[in-house]
């Protein structure tokens, strides 16, 4: 019998593009599936299109009033009943086979707690940008959480990437729960954190789906925020440790947090100067 997945999506002013998310998610080729919306209280028509859906899979829950963005991840994890959660942001996108490749890995390596996987890079449009992002630093194959978040820390970004391109084992994240935005760009890599230092991890290095960058989720101006974020999320790691990192990885990791703020800013740049943050919308 096959795993029932829950992939659970927060929901806040998501228009346009939760419709195109939700397309994607009814579209999937594996069969035991419950998709979950959770309602933030969005100013836009996002709670008349849930409503308009109709497919047995969906259903829609309404977080508490002035719940914020990591409440309502929490609130829709929670929410989630199946054997394996994928959380998804209300403007990516999956491809049609990404639950069953990811369930097929977990069922491969049933010692691993989470399946990882790239993505593609879409611009708001869902035009291809940068393909196969993700997982650098990683081997395909089972890997120990314990060197998954390490390479996070030496490179100096979120190698897991996104939550689209995640799938847990429900106890996995339900152990490491909740959502946690004191530093809201580690949001999802502070979770992982918990979820796979202790744990095993399934990589697979293809791409299962797209994040969309926009001007409401990428912008020059806030990359000196993410980057003290970051700073302050490998301080935390360091500091965890039984054996302090040598100064030669500590030079390491901080080298890898500038450079990708550099590739960053350059990345933001070069998008705003084609456009390919605005939506046709």
């Amino acid at each position: 019998m096959s795993p029932l997945v829950s992939v659970v999506v927060p929901v806040f002013n998501g228009l346009p593009h939760l419709r195109d998310l939700t397309e994607s998610l009814l579209a999937q080729t594996y069969p035991d599936l419950e998709i979950v919306f959770s309602e933030g209280g969005s100013s836009d028509e996002s709670p008349s299109f849930l409503a308009s859906l109709t497919d047995p899979r969906v259903r829609v829950i309404t977080a508490p009033p002035g719940t914020g963005a990591a409440g309502n991840w929490t609130a829709v994890s929670e929410a989630a009943t199946g054997d394996l959660v994928k959380l998804v942001c209300q403007d990516d996108l999956l491809e049609p086979d990404a639950i069953a490749k990811q369930v097929s890995d977990l069922a491969r390596y049933p010692q691993a707690a989470m399946a990882v996987a790239q993505r593609d890079v879409v611009d708001a449009n869902g035009n291809l940008l940068y393909p196969r992002r993700g997982c650098a630093g990683l081997t395909a194959g089972l890997m120990s959480g314990a060197d998954v978040i390490r390479a996070a820390y030496l490179t100096g970004t979120n190698v897991l990437g996104e939550p689209l391109a995640v799938l847990f084992r429900r106890q996995a994240l339900f152990d490491a729960l909740p959502w946690i935005d004191t530093d809201p760009f580690m949001l999802d890599l502070d979770l992982y954190t918990r979820a796979a230092r202790d744990a095993q991890v399934v990589v697979r290095k293809e791409s299962i789906g797209g994040f969309r960058v926009s001007t409401s989720s990428w912008s020059t101006r806030l990359v000196g925020e993410q980057v003290r974020q970051f700073e302050r999320w490998q301080d935390a790691y360091a500091a965890s440790l039984p054996t302090p990192p040598s100064t030669t990885d500590r030079l390491r990791a901080k080298a890898g947090l500038h450079t990708q703020a550099l590739l960053r800013r350059g990345a933001y740049r070069w998008l705003a100067l084609k456009g390919s943050m605005k939506s046709s919308h």
